[in-house]
């Protein structure tokens, strides 16, 4: 049984390697053409997925896999032209394989579909190759070795049994794994024998592994002599020496001779003739009866030497004679046909890196973390001792040094989570050429800052608004390419997505070259959904205006598809950033396109914040969301409304105000706006005043989550452990936000 750490772990490398696949596919896509090194890394990423899926049991995938290996190599050799049909079939099989790779993954497998998926692929590569029988040559050139060792593994198994007497703890498993790839692999031979014998080889191995059939001597005896002539029976049905009736005829005593094993009987007579005791004195091989070619005779296809590849060693019946002493000899002394460089399994790209868990790597992280509170306690005790100048002068001296050295491991860990942005943009191409495609439109996309690194733990969060950013400036932005041309551009759209690094944060632009966000249209669909009011919008400034693509249920499409319509997409976009500490700015210009431009912290893990106070209480406010702070004259607090809601008017502009004692529901110190503190933050589109007592100081503090560690709070997002050993909570400015317009309605 396969470790379901094992599989998982290759789940995760495949989706690199298919990355890889892709990037180089599609960006030869166009101009149809590819250079040798690619078509050789190409070779090395399909075998890996071929081998890796083979080892940890997903036998469909490796079979798929197995076929367009071999086309591979065939254009590897300068066999076939690499040409722009070529890579449009490579790209749609490589999706296949995902596919197959997926549902197998999860138990969804139906190989029906996949026998079909395959033969389809076999007809699609013959048309690129020229006739059969160089096909098989190929196959034949590349794949025998790899045959061999099935059988090897098999015989193994099974004489090890034969050896010991003992069938228990028989690796059954293993054989009907092996069995079903010798089974699988035969297809891309073109035989049609091989694979009906082996599929009913296959069956009597399942129903052992289901606990139908129990696994005894006589059963593991009748597996050798089976395989033994399945090894034999290809050469024979590639030289075309195995007739239909013959083998119909033997296919049929096999059949009964299962059948009487499932019936928990002792078979009575050998499945095949060579069995008979007079044939198991004899040296002639096995299948003669079928073969009326003189043994002379030179034929073209040879898996396997004159003697048998691997010749079992059957426990002799009573009445048996045992093999001839030479003849072992000369199994001992047998020499594989095929170069052992065919079956080699590649060996790993990079042999100076390893690949570890992320939560060993967070644990780590946790572990830096509490040594920089345990820094800030002891420079906080550090403080009592200043009336001992002499000691305390050398106790700072020591804290400095440790300082240094945590701030240096801190930061050596963080390096070690961050990946570049290539691992994000990998995914990209295929979704936009799929999708283009699907539009009836033409693009062409590009990306830069591949080297820029990010966060490990924020490259999932930011697939999803990607994607959602993406699929809404194609599907709304890049026009067609006969509306494009009446407009005097190019028919090819141009998708363009850079990332960058700037002042502690990381800024991803996606821009694109179309019609831009028609901002009036955007506008009226808000009104109609109530998102907001003619007061405010008249309030609003033309970058407010944009902003509302951002709102829930909001869509400027005409109708829903399944591209878009239905106006959570780039409400998901906002939700997303939000809760990686980011934000997002949008520019648009008509008829020349539009850029959204993500703001992100280069990590999750460390936080800038100012500590505020509300009544006796101390909370962190995020120092990414703060726009700036004042302490309020009488005459720029305004009340509208019905309820008398208080405004702050700031610059022409009026801004909401949030009580922090009334949302907490703590004591204050001051109720007066011109005795507090007013800090304006802006979250999404909206710019609100968080009212507070006082503010403090500044500081960088390791955040840890509440919810995790504790429960969800409204209000309040994570929390971190000061300098001396209480609790700093670190407030959710979008959710404050979103619950005080909540309570406003309500009210």
């Amino acid at each position: 049984m396969i470790d379901a750490e094992i599989v998982d772990f290759f789940m995760e490398e495949a989706e690199e390697l298919f990355d890889g696949i892709n990037s180089i596919l599609l960006k030869n896509e166009e101009i149809g053409e590819i250079s040798k090194e690619e078509i050789d890394s190409l070779f090395r990423n399909i075998h890996t997925i071929k081998g890796g899926a083979g080892s940890v049991g997903l036998m469909n995938v490796s079979n798929y896999t197995h076929h367009l290996e071999t086309f591979l190599d065939s254009i590897r050799e300068g066999e076939v032209e690499f040409t722009k049909d070529i890579i449009n079939f490579f790209i749609d099989a490589v999706s296949n394989i995902q596919d197959i790779l997926e549902k197998e993954y999860e138990g969804n497998i139906d190989e029906n579909e996949v026998n079909s998926m395959i033969d389809e692929l076999k007809d699609q590569i013959s048309n690129f190759m020229s006739t059969k029988e160089q096909k098989i040559e190929k196959v034949l050139s590349s794949s025998a070795g790899e045959l061999l060792d099935l059988f090897e593994e098999i015989f193994k198994i099974l004489n090890e049994v034969e050896a010991s007497g003992n069938v228990e703890g028989v690796a059954i498993d293993e054989l009907f794994r092996y069995v079903h790839t010798l089974k699988g692999s035969s297809q891309f031979l073109y035989l049609s024998y091989f694979p009906t014998y082996m599929h009913d080889i296959e069956n009597i191995l399942d129903d052992v592994r289901e606990k139908k059939l129990p696994y005894t001597m006589d059963l593991n005896t009748f597996l050798l002599n089976s395989l033994y002539i399945a090894q034999e029976m290809i050469d024979l049905e590639l030289n075309g020496k195995l007739e239909n009736d013959k083998f119909e005829q033997e296919l049929q005593a096999l059949k009964k001779e299962i059948k009487e094993f499932e019936n928990n009987a002792t078979p009575k007579t050998p499945a095949f003739e060579i069995f008979d005791e007079d044939q198991k004195t004899q040296t002639t091989p096995p299948f003669e009866i079928f073969d009326e070619t003189p043994k002379e005779e030179v034929v073209p296809f040879e898996i396997f030497d004159d003697e048998p590849a691997q010749k079992p060693i059957p426990k002799p019946a009573a009445k048996s004679a045992p093999p001839k002493e030479k003849e072992l000899q000369k199994e001992q002394n047998r020499k594989k046909p095929v170069a052992k460089e065919e079956k080699s399994i590649k060996k790993s790209a990079s042999a100076s890196s390893i690949r570890v868990n992320l939560d060993k790597i967070d644990n780590l992280m946790n572990r830096v973390g509490d040594l920089v509170i345990t820094k800030s306690m002891l420079f906080q005790f550090a403080d009592n001792l200043k009336a001992h100048d002499e000691i305390y002068k050398k106790i700072v001296e020591k804290l400095d040094s440790l300082d240094r050295d945590i701030r240096e491991l801190q930061e050596s860990v963080m390096s070690v989570r961050m990946v570049p942005m290539e691992s994000v943009y990998s995914r990209l191409p295929k979704m936009v050429r799929d999708l283009a495609r699907k539009l009836d439109k033409k693009v062409k996309f590009e990306h830069f800052g591949d080297n820029v690194e990010i966060d490990k733990m924020m490259v999932e969060g930011l697939m999803d608004p990607l994607t959602h950013i993406i699929r809404n400036s194609l599907d709304h932005g890049i026009e067609t390419p006969d509306i494009r041309r009446e407009k005097g551009k190019k028919e090819t759209g141009t998708l363009t997505i850079s990332a960058s690094q700037e002042s502690g944060n990381i800024i991803i632009s996606i821009k694109d070259d179309g019609a831009g966000i028609d901002v009036d249209k955007v506008v009226k669909k808000a009104l109609e959904h109530e998102v907001i009011t003619q007061e405010e919008l008249s309030q609003m400034s033309f970058d407010d205006k944009v902003m509302l693509v951002f709102a829930p249920g909001l869509s400027t499409a005409d109708k829903i598809s399944d591209v878009s319509g239905r106006g959570v997409g780039m409400d998901v976009v906002m939700n997303n950033i939000n809760s990686l500490g980011g934000k997002v700015e949008v520019k648009t210009e008509t008829n020349k396109g539009s850029e959204f431009k993500i703001i992100l912290p280069l990590t999750l893990a460390i936080l800038d914040g100012l500590n505020v106070m509300v009544g006796d209480r101390k909370f962190i406010l995020p120092l990414s969301t703060i726009v700036e702070s004042l302490q309020p004259k009488g005459h720029m607090i305004k009340k509208i409304g019905k309820n008398n809601k208080e405004i702050l008017m700031l610059r022409n502009e009026f801004i909401p105000i949030i009580k922090l004692y009334n949302f907490f529901g703590i004591k204050t110190k001051y109720t007066s706006f011109e005795e507090g503190m007013l800090i304006i933050v802006k979250t999404s589109n909206t710019k609100v005043a968080l009212f507070v007592d006082d503010f403090l100081n500044q500081e960088q503090i390791v955040v840890k989550s509440l919810e995790k560690n504790y429960k969800k709070i409204k209000g309040i997002g994570a929390a971190t452990i000061r300098g001396d050993g209480s609790i700093g909570l670190i407030l959710d400015v979008m959710n404050i936000v979103e619950e005080n317009k909540y309570l406003e309605k309500v009210a």
